[in-house]
């Protein structure tokens, strides 16, 4: 058949993506929501599933620990011109960060809090701390922002959309309201509390999309898969290994020949004791406490059971597997397994990790800032502290103040102290670096540690 001039023309122009050619999962035809993609239900089912790996699967949780130690960790840096001021800031935040002060149920300190909510949000997608009376911060789960069921006898508010958010805005341009829940008596369910103004939350998420995304997505979920085959994988060689050593000798013997059935000869004895092992049928009864001497028949042998479980292709198709799950949070191999690559193979890492983490560092060092700014602003008029009446009296107001607090992320540590130094000391002598950012890359403070 001659082949039409159209046909041809769709044969050999166009994106391959975009056709369905029956070899692989057929290409997507619409763009949606991303709340109409990922469903309140769904949502519900991949929180669930992360938060389940992450109790019971080693490489999920060491990958999120690895995660926090770069991410969520900074100690706050308030350096101004004027001593008596940056004394006041200083202490104001040491005071702040302790338990009872900082957490409504005095349970965390500030470092740890921080910590946590960058957990609930990598795991989960997004988290959220209420500022409440007294400088307290309650920290509330990300399933817990939810369009949850009403108490009996009462109506859920207008205005709830199903991802437990009130609209404003044209087209609902932001949020306004956040729907606050709690578990209820059994801890199972999802009830609604109260709404809370967004002006009195602190909100944050992993963002995949621009303007159709209101609610986070975990960047675990590209890995969860993955990890449950690795998992089980582990699990079914586990099992593979254990029945093979349930079975650890084979005698293999001629057929009978004497007249009792028997192949005849002892079967074995023990030295160097006068003990003697017995046999019922095909079975050796041997003494683990003393040496066992098989005293076989000729012709016949016996046969350890060695097991090849798991296999030398099993170990470097899972580490590939390994590899493939921890790219979703950008984390390089070399930290799983270091014995595997050079100095410099590490080092190069470190650096395009370090790449990689910045902009998660980012939004905590938001967070962080509209944590400080609100602490600062309620304690301006505090007769107590007597912040607002220092600043004024050098020039400064609350802007300038909370403008001047820095949050400094913890930085990489030490591969090789020697070595990294020396090339920090020889860009700083260039001019290429300077002394300040040299301690920051390294989670320091260059003006305190030349104040101790």
């Amino acid at each position: 058949m001659k082949l039409q001039p159209l046909q041809a023309a769709r044969t050999l122009f166009g994106y391959n993506a975009t056709e369905d050619k029956g070899r692989r999962q057929a290409p997507q035809k619409h763009g949606q929501h991303e709340s109409k993609v990922l469903t309140p239900t769904k949502r519900r089912r991949l929180q669930a599933t992360a938060q389940d790996q992450l109790r019971n699967h080693s490489l999920v949780a060491w990958m999120v620990r690895k995660h926090l130690d770069y991410v969520s960790k900074f100690h706050i840096s308030y350096k101004t011109d004027l001593p008596e001021l940056d004394a006041l800031v200083n202490r104001i935040f040491r005071w702040h960060g302790k338990p009872r002060n900082l957490d409504y149920g005095r349970r965390f300190g500030r470092d740890e809090l921080f910590r946590l909510f960058e957990l609930e949000k990598v795991v989960c997608g997004d988290a959220a701390l209420i500022k409440l009376d007294g400088l307290k911060l309650q920290a509330i789960e990300s399933d817990l922002i939810a369009k949850g069921q009403a108490r009996p006898g009462e109506t859920l508010p207008d205005g709830i959309n199903g991802s437990g958010l009130v609209m404003g805005g044209e087209n609902g341009a932001w949020v306004e309201q956040y729907a606050i829940c709690e578990r209820g008596g059994t801890g199972g369910q999802i009830i609604h509390d109260h709404l809370e103004p967004a002006e009195n939350v602190i909100f944050d998420a992993y963002w995949t999309r621009l303007s159709s995304q209101f609610r986070g997505v975990s960047p675990l979920a590209t890995a969860l898969n993955t990890v449950q085959d690795i998992h089980e994988a582990f699990e079914f060689n586990q099992i593979k290994a254990k029945m093979h050593a349930l079975f650890g000798m084979a005698i293999f013997r001629e057929a009978d020949t004497d007249e009792f059935g028997g192949a005849g000869g002892a079967l074995a004895e023990t030295a160097p004791t006068t003990t003697t092992a017995t046999a019922t049928g095909t079975q050796l009864d041997l003494n683990p406490r003393e040496q066992n001497i098989l005293d076989l028949n000729t012709n016949d042998k016996v046969q350890i059971l060695e097991s090849s479980t798991p296999s030398t292709e099993f170990v470097e198709g899972s580490y590939l597997f390994i590899q493939i799950a921890m790219l979703a949070l950008d984390i390089p191999i070399t930290c799983f397994d270091s014995r595997r690559s050079s100095f410099s193979a590490r080092i190069a890492d470190l650096n395009e990790y370090e790449v990689s983490v910045e902009s998660k560092r980012t939004k905590n060092r938001y967070v962080r800032q509209e944590y400080s700014d609100w602490v600062l602003a309620n304690l301006w008029n505090d007769s107590t502290w007597q912040l607002g009446n220092i600043a004024d009296r050098n020039g400064m107001s609350l802007r300038d103040v909370q403008e001047a607090v820095e949050w400094i992320a913890s930085g990489s540590p030490w591969l090789d102290k020697a070595r990294q130094v020396s090339g920090d000391q020889l860009a700083i002598s260039m001019g290429i670096d300077n002394a300040v950012d040299a301690a920051r890359r390294r989670g320091g403070d260059v003006f305190k540690n030349i104040d101790k």
